[in-house]
């Protein structure tokens, strides 16, 4: 009986063990989002790296150019959401990087130019819902390379989730770690809070703006104040009268569409308050999304071209007279900037383009 007994007892201390050591085992430090890529400074000499981890753990890459990765930085400060910003870069170079403290590939991004060329990118959004269909115009956009891309908004169904963004970080896996992402506030976003932890941006990060060679670009925040007299309206209306005459291109972003041939209409507050400065200023695109289509107007001299077809739910459309194209289809934007003319190119998935539109330097 004693011998049952210390052999009873020797198996349950055993099993205590073994339940102890699995549960005090710590998981691995793993990728959940990224590596990803964005500019919230000089794109000519800096890049910043971000990614989210499983488990808190000091944020460190190593870079340098091909076969050099020998220059570290580093944040001691133990999170699971990282960003790192690269400075000191030289212009239109390609940098090699590496997360440390876990398992991660060797990645690569190219700076910004200095010297004047031709360059192009990428504008999409509405990706929200459906990340299959994301993923599709992914693999379009990826195909192409561009040296950027614009986001118009709406990632994600709700924004204020902060575990569905799991489904935008994977979609957009094939270029994040390559090709940096300019982003714009939708309505889907919901609070800014999120959206803001997650990207690196310029400015305030909420609307900003930032230059690219002889392009100028300004993202509005259709979901916080923008009426005439508001900081946002101030700011926009002193960046546009500032830079128009300084450079050939300018391009607006905002999310919300100021003329649709859809069934919401064009967007009256936007009307009143931000197309009267479109119309002063001339700036040579306005681009958005929120429509769930594409669409090419032209109005009181201003080029409008919604891109809302990246993956969300299509919606119908019914062209007006003041129409170019329309349909509702997956697709994304090409913008091929040269010295004096731009193309911008309306590119479903498979590759066909059944719309472009051809712009002169204003300068």
């Amino acid at each position: 009986m004693k011998k049952n007994i210390i052999i009873l007892t020797f198996l349950v201390g055993l099993i205590s063990l073994a339940l102890a050591g699995s549960f005090g085992k710590q998981p691995k430090p793993a990728i959940q989002k990224g590596p990803y890529l964005s500019w919230d400074d000089d794109p000519q000499t800096t890049m910043t790296v971000s990614w989210e981890t499983n488990i808190p753990i000091a944020g460190k890459l190593a870079y340098g150019p091909r076969g050099k990765m020998n220059y570290i930085l580093r944040n001691d400060q133990a999170g699971t959401l990282h960003h790192l910003r690269i400075k000191d870069l030289k212009p239109d170079t390609r940098y090699y990087y590496q997360l440390l403290n876990l398992s991660a590939p060797v990645c690569s991004f190219k700076t910004a130019p200095k010297e004047p060329r031709d360059f192009k990118f990428v504008i999409y959004g509405d990706t929200r819902t459906f990340p299959e269909q994301h993923k599709k115009v992914i693999a379009a956009v990826t195909q192409y390379n561009p040296e950027f891309l614009i986001h118009t908004g709406d990632y994600i169904q709700d924004g204020r989730i902060w575990a569905m963004w799991q489904e935008f970080f994977d979609a957009s896996r094939p270029f994040s770690s390559f090709i940096p992402l300019y982003t714009v506030i939708g309505n889907h976003e919901r609070t800014y809070d999120n959206y803001v932890k997650l990207f690196a941006l310029p400015g305030n990060e909420r609307w900003y703006a930032f230059d690219y060679l002889n392009a100028h670009f300004i993202i509005l925040n259709n979901e916080e104040d923008y009426q005439k007299g508001s900081e946002q309206y101030r700011w926009f209306e002193a960046e546009i009268k500032r830079t128009r005459p300084m450079y050939k291109w300018l391009f607006v972003l905002q999310h919300r569409q100021t003329y649709s041939s859809g069934k919401r209409g064009s967007d009256q507050d936007i009307l009143e308050n931000l197309e009267p400065l479109f119309r002063k200023y001339r700036p040579d695109v306005v681009f958005c999304g929120h429509e769930h289509f594409y669409e090419r107007q032209r109005r009181n001299g201003v080029n409008y071209i919604i891109t809302g077809g990246g993956g969300a739910p299509l919606y119908e459309v019914n062209p007006g007279d003041s129409t170019f194209h329309a349909e509702s289809s997956l697709h994304y934007c090409q913008i091929e900037v040269r010295d004096s003319t731009a193309k911008v190119r309306m590119v479903r998935v498979d590759g066909s383009s059944p719309d472009s539109l051809v712009l002169k330097a204003a300068r």
